[in-house]
């Protein structure tokens, strides 16, 4: 990345944490000195089981993204890799190393609401095998044309030619330069698994609860989308994948079962995948 993007994602992180801290902070302040007067909140995902330690692995969680993103925004390609180290084996490490740092955090994540009772509470019930399909799929159609119509308005251009950001995530070219098929299958079973249900669980299932419980609704779903762009380190693929996260976020409230957005997710990802290694077909931005 040049110096211009990484400034650009360094500052917005920066902002974006702050800000998202503030908020809570605030929020607690005023329910412990006044009364609270707000309509109870709605929609379907509860978020009455939830509290202070619960906000303390919001925060850890909140900030292990962001100082990821900032990290991998401040390092210059290759600088941390031996010197028979090609940058396309470094990215293919840094991939592995996130995605089991993740799972790490998940069978935390996990751990603590199984000790407590509250896996449902997650989103991990049951629903319908219609409601299952047929809303994800739509989610899936309405990021597709959100990005057909960003996309003939030229966002994603002069995004590129404004800021002289890569078009495309590292990652994007391992996969389309790399002959390892042990390591191709790798990714792709990481992007299309592992990283949605990994990150459907923490972002969906647990961040925007919090966020929601402790700010209300739509700065939740505002802030934990956005945080879910930034932590792809990308800018030109950004502002769709925001908009991905605030789409997965209403499936998760229009169903009340996490494996809505979890299908979703797979979805897009496997749909992505199928583009790079076949150019021209779908979507040109995966998560």
């Amino acid at each position: 990345m040049n110096e211009l993007t990484d400034q650009l994602i360094t500052l917005f992180s920066s902002i974006l944490i702050t800000v998202m801290f503030l908020a809570v902070a605030v929020n607690i302040f005023r329910r412990n000195h006044a009364p609270d007067t707000r309509h109870p909140l709605k929609w379907r995902i509860p978020v009455g089981h939830l509290d202070m330690l619960d906000i303390a692995m919001c925060g850890i969680i909140v900030l292990y993204f962001s100082l990821g993103a900032l990290l991998a925004a401040a390092t210059p390609p290759g600088a941390s890799a031996p010197p028979s180290t090609t940058n396309m084996e470094l990215d293919s490490y840094k991939v592995f190393n996130g995605t089991c740092l993740n799972l790490i955090l998940a069978f935390v994540l996990l751990v603590r609401m199984f000790h407590t009772g509250r896996m449902e509470a997650l989103g991990l019930k049951k629903h319908s095998l219609k409601v299952l399909l047929y809303a994800p799929a739509a989610g899936y159609l309405l990021v597709l044309a959100i990005h057909f119509l960003l996309d003939k308005a030229g966002l994603f251009q002069w995004i590129e030619h404004a800021t002289n950001a890569p078009a495309e995530q590292s990652i994007v070219s391992v996969l389309r330069h790399s002959s390892d098929i042990p390591l191709i299958t790798v990714i792709c079973f990481s992007a299309a698994i592992v990283a949605p249900l990994v990150e459907e669980l923490i972002f969906r299932g647990y961040l925007y609860p919090i966020m929601k419980k402790y700010t209300g609704v739509w700065f939740a779903l505002i802030t934990t989308s956005l945080l879910f762009g930034i932590i792809h380190v990308s800018l030109v693929p950004f502002i769709p994948l925001a908009i991905f996260g605030a789409v997965l976020v209403l499936l998760y409230e229009y169903t009340g079962s996490i494996w809505t957005p979890i299908i979703a997710h797979c979805i897009f990802n496997t749909a992505t995948l199928i583009n790079i290694l076949y150019p021209g077909i779908l979507l040109p931005y995966g998560t």
